[in-house]
């Protein structure tokens, strides 16, 4: 395979990049202070320093992209699943342009930037094995951190052939402020070869060390490359299904499944710290002087009002995912007429919903949610609803006397009397801008305050965990044609002990659409959704319909007894009128991103835009 080379990095630009990741790295490290001073430190002390070359790698850790980023609330909103809301915050311009069908090369945004995110941690590790090719550092150690390194290059990689496709291979470093780059794209099937050889390479130099949570392990190594070998053999890369192409992947994700993890007995302490490296095969946690207070779970899933800008919120073709207890849907196919099976009720639509309905989504009626504001820090509890009995001059009395907060026994704000007025004040935090009526439960911290410098918040991210690979291997037993294997592994997650759902027992045409229900919602805000729709080819009714949701939500506190906290709620569904308009599926090449305009100057068009994106 040919390796694409850039011009090297200058020593000027080295030593910027050098002091940046060295100062935030003595600020947690103060005994490194002893060893040199900080304006003496050189190329050959950092390569040469175990400490020091630790550091760095952990810079280029960064690299992976956190399930939130890029944009706002990362890619969930350009789904089905969940909407963004465009005029609460200022990051949403790529969402509504990839939605509305105007995404181009020209109109540069946090979504298309992904090429220059990844070059960027690519050269950072070029430069790690250029530098360390005559290190005196042991060589156990050294041979770890390659090992960390090879497994960062090819997630990187990974990250841009999902979102473009073909990319070049660059295996040398280069100065991001040359003027030309004549660099050719290679083909997505030799990027995958080449990130399989990366993984490879990284495995036998970590297959002899212990894993640590937070590190990278040969376990996640094992993750990685089976993640890639399905997306090698999707629709979308692998047009005439070769089947080799999903044996490959049956072998690899097999090996994952066979490394020794199991399922956390609990969902509601699953993603918060300590990392359970019983089920989480990769990821990281925070402390309050890593963690970046503007983005994240808590900026971007919080529940919205007067001290928050929530970005994202659940879309109504979410709920409707979560099936009853007794495994039957809500609705029928299209959405809107009621499952007469199942038992549902719109008007008591919370009643006996699969258990991670109740951990992953807020919802009027739910139980009380203790909410921190950030700004004012009181606590407060989440409603969502119109007043069935309205006060429009906004007389006395301002709270309903029967409706008393059980957690700290004071009379609640009557919030659905005169709403508009009452957030205009400032006393209903949590009401107009919640567009869809739902927010996001998983993920976020409601311990602490929405956004904060100091406090020590609990979230881990999770960049892979087992029901992942159980979901994976069931999908290549589908295309397989092993449809009892299938529904096993998709039954071992709906089996665990905190979820107990009825066993799936659909076959053919049905069962890829449990399974595919399934996944969106067990890996739920875990970076899955979009990609899984792009490399099925499966966009079209689901990337373009309409964001539904509850349009109105009243309460009749009349028939309030004391310390009943809702009354009777009757809710109105429909098509959510302030959420963005979503266009008509563009074609095939809108599964792909467009390379940014400037990146094809810079090659003298030597690079070629992706089909659909060319002038």
């Amino acid at each position: 395979m040919k390796h694409l080379k850039y011009n090297k990095i200058t020593k000027k630009t080295f030593v910027i990049f050098l002091i940046g990741f060295i100062v935030i790295f003595i600020s947690c490290n103060k005994n490194i202070l002893d060893k040199k001073p900080l304006d003496s430190i050189s190329e050959d002390a950092v390569f040469n320093d175990a400490t020091f070359l630790q550091s760095y790698v952990y810079n280029v850790y960064n690299g992976i992209r956190p399930p939130w980023s890029p944009g706002t609330g990362g890619y969930e909103a350009l789904t089905d699943v969940a909407v963004d809301q465009p005029e609460t915050h200022d990051r949403a311009a790529g969402i509504r342009q990839y939605l509305q069908g105007n995404i181009s090369p020209d109109n540069i945004t946090d979504l298309t930037n992904v090429w220059n995110d990844e070059y960027e941690y690519i050269r950072k590790a070029n430069i790690f094995f250029e530098k360390v090719a005559n290190s005196t550092i042991n060589a156990d150690k050294l041979g770890t951190l390659k090992g960390e390194v090879y497994f960062l290059r090819a997630w990187m990689y990974f990250e841009l052939m999902r979102t473009y496709g073909g990319v070049p291979i660059i295996t040398t470093s280069f100065n991001l402020d040359s003027k030309s780059f004549n660099i050719p794209r290679n083909t997505f099937d030799e990027c995958a070869k080449f990130v399989l050889t990366q993984c490879d390479s990284s495995f036998n130099l970590l297959k002899g060390t212990t894993s640590l949570p937070g590190k990278i392990s040969k376990e996640a190594v094992l993750a990685l490359k089976a993640r890639i070998l399905l997306y090698m053999a999707s629709p979308l890369n692998n047009p005439s299904n070769d089947i080799t192409k999903w044996q490959a992947a049956e072998v690899a994700t097999k090996a994952v499944i066979d490394a020794g993890f199991s399922l956390h007995p609990t969902l509601a302490d699953l993603f918060v710290k300590p990392l359970k490296s019983n089920e989480i095969i990769f990821g990281k946690s925070f402390t309050p002087s890593t963690r970046i207070p503007d983005w994240g779970f808590n900026y971007d899933y919080w529940p919205c009002g007067f001290d928050a800008r929530q970005r994202i919120e659940p879309t109504q073709t979410l709920i409707n995912m979560f099936q009853l207890t007794n495994g039957k849907y809500p609705y029928l196919s299209d959405g809107v007429t009621v499952n007469s099976a199942s038992g549902y009720d719109p008007q008591h639509p919370n009643l006996n919903r699969d258990p991670r309905y109740y951990i992953d989504i807020i919802y009027p009626g739910a139980a009380p949610v203790t909410i921190i504001d950030g700004a004012k820090s009181t606590t407060r509890t989440y409603e969502y609803w119109e007043d069935a009995n309205p006060n429009p001059n906004n007389v006395a009395p301002f709270a309903n006397p029967n409706k008393v907060d059980l957690i700290n026994g004071k009379d609640l704000f009557d919030f659905g009397r005169d709403s508009k007025t009452y957030w205009v004040k400032g006393l209903t935090p949590f009401h107009w801008r919640v567009e869809t009526g739902y927010t996001f439960k998983k993920m976020t911290d409601f311990g602490g305050p929405r956004a904060s410098f100091d406090y020590d918040y609990s979230q881990v991210i999770v960049f892979m965990r087992l029901p992942e690979f159980y979901l994976n291997y069931a999908e290549i037993q589908i295309a397989l044609g092993n449809e009892p294997v299938a529904r096993e592994y998709i039954n071992k997650i709906r089996r665990r002990q905190v979820v107990n759902m009825p066993d799936i027992t659909s076959t053919g045409v049905e069962l890829v659409k449990e399974y595919r229900n399934e996944r969106a919602i067990e890996l739920l805000l875990e970076d899955s959704r979009f990609f899984d729709l792009m490399r099925w080819k499966a966009a079209p009714g689901h990337v373009d319909i309409p964001v539904t949701g509850l349009t109105k939500v009243t309460m009749d506190w009349t028939s309030a007894q004391k310390g009943d906290l809702i009354g009777i709620l009757t809710y109105t569904y429909g098509v959510i009128a302030e959420a963005e308009v979503r266009t008509t599926w563009k074609g095939d090449y809108y599964y792909l991103f467009p390379i940014p305009t400037a990146e094809i100057r810079k090659s003298n068009n030597t690079l070629i835009q992706n089909p659909g994106y060319q002038p």
